[in-house]
């Protein structure tokens, strides 16, 4: 389904959504269903094209994959894209995490809550060609295949430029990725520091079947996860692994011969899925933790990656965007039944009450988590592993964290 990506002049619309990716494309989906018209900037253009066949090799799948909530997947229902993206998800039941300081080991399973899943593991391509087939349907809807240039607050709203033509609405909202182009034009200061580590990413092949099971080993120089993928032979023996690893370390590790990253990643997970047969390209990228001090000022509103990232290890990046997008939606159909328009300061105000403090509430955890598993420090590495065993055999507490886990 093409969409319309309008080069030639500019137009006035009532919400304007810097980036077209997972979080932006979902916020612009939604707010067309709200009947408001819509320009989204995103200099990649229309993502939608062939549809790629199920992956039956390392080489043939999408190296960027997300692990969703029940909650996003709610969310990516409500906007009519779940039927297209859930034959491709990889839906898991089980989840292993185990220290590799020590002999401490939790291990959640979807019996425990009486649900069939505690989540899916989807290729991000699979998403977004959903997301921009449903976008290709509303008339309300204008790609344009330019990057935000300027922003010009006025009384009424924003102007903006981008692609040399400029475009007027009530609402801008950045969702435009960590190094947000509308939070750098508009001066918002943010909270950030590294970590210190990088995340190698890659396809994988094992030896045996991940058996829809989600796996992720502490180290001291930073967690591994095995993210169970849907193969086009039902294998089961494809896995995302995101691989936190101590910046002095990790080009050595990103550089090493095919074969040999092999097995030391074989090593590294403990064999837990024999061994690793083959790999795919790797990409690999710094991690810092990024926090606007506000998600808002005039007529704007920051959303996902924009706003806030955080440590890849709980894989809850992407959650925390759509759960954005779903309260940003809340609020924005809320002012239309009081007849505000979408850029009030009301309405902005009221999304970041209900977003800042528990997206600080989850990056306080993940950091937590690093610090407590990057530490090599005996009693920490005690505690830590008595920890895990304990929680393990409290039910009640292990049914607690899975239902906040699946957003239930």
């Amino acid at each position: 389904m093409a969409v319309n990506v309008d080069h030639r002049k500019a137009s006035q619309a009532d919400v304007i959504v810097s980036g077209g990716g997972l979080v932006g494309a979902s916020l612009a989906l939604g707010v067309a269903r709200l009947g408001l018209r819509v320009i989204i900037l995103e200099p990649a253009g229309c993502h939608v094209g062939e549809v790629a066949e199920q992956g039956s090799s390392v080489d043939t799948f999408d190296l960027r994959v997300s692990a969703l909530t029940r909650a996003s997947q709610r969310l990516l229902n409500t906007l009519g894209c779940w039927k297209m993206i859930e034959s491709y998800a990889q839906h898991y039941q089980q989840m292993d995490v185990w220290d590799a300081g020590g002999n401490g080991r939790i291990q959640f399973s979807s019996a425990e809550v009486y649900e069939d899943n505690l989540g899916c593991i989807v290729e991000n391509r699979r998403m977004l060609n959903a997301l921009y087939t449903e976008l290709g349907q509303a008339r309300n809807i204008q790609v344009v295949a330019a990057g935000l240039e300027s922003v010009q607050v006025t009384a009424e709203g924003v102007d903006i430029s981008a692609g040399g033509n400029i475009y007027s609405a009530s609402l801008l909202v950045g969702a435009d990725g960590a190094l947000s182009r509308t939070r750098h034009l508009l001066s918002l200061p943010t909270r950030e520091w590294d970590y210190g580590q990088e995340a190698i990413v890659a396809t994988i092949q094992t030896e045996q079947s991940h058996g829809r099971v989600a796996r992720q080993r502490f180290l001291n120089t930073g967690p591994l996860a095995l993210l169970p993928l849907r193969d086009a032979g039902s294998t089961d023996k494809y896995c995302s692994i995101v691989w936190s690893v101590s910046q002095p370390e990790c080009q050595n590790i990103y550089s090493l011969e095919d074969e040999a990253f092999c097995e030391q990643l074989s090593e590294v997970s403990e064999w837990a899925l024999g061994r690793v047969v083959n790999v795919s390209r790797r990409v690999k990228f710094p991690l810092m933790q990024r926090h606007a001090k506000s998600y808002i000022c005039k007529h704007v509103a920051l959303i996902g990656d924009a706003a806030h990232t955080i440590h890849p290890l709980a894989g809850q990046g992407v959650n925390l965007g759509f759960q954005d997008v779903r309260v940003l939606l809340e609020e924005l159909e809320r002012a239309q039944n009081r007849r505000l328009l979408p850029g009030e300061s009301e309405v902005l105000r009221r999304y970041q009450r209900r977003r800042q403090p528990e997206n600080l509430a989850m990056m306080a955890a993940m950091e937590s988590f690093k610090r407590g598993f990057a530490s090599s420090n005996p009693m920490i590495s005690w505690l830590r592993n008595e920890g895990l065993s304990r929680v393990n055999a409290m039910l009640p507490v292990k049914k607690a964290i899975i239902r906040q886990a699946m957003g239930l």
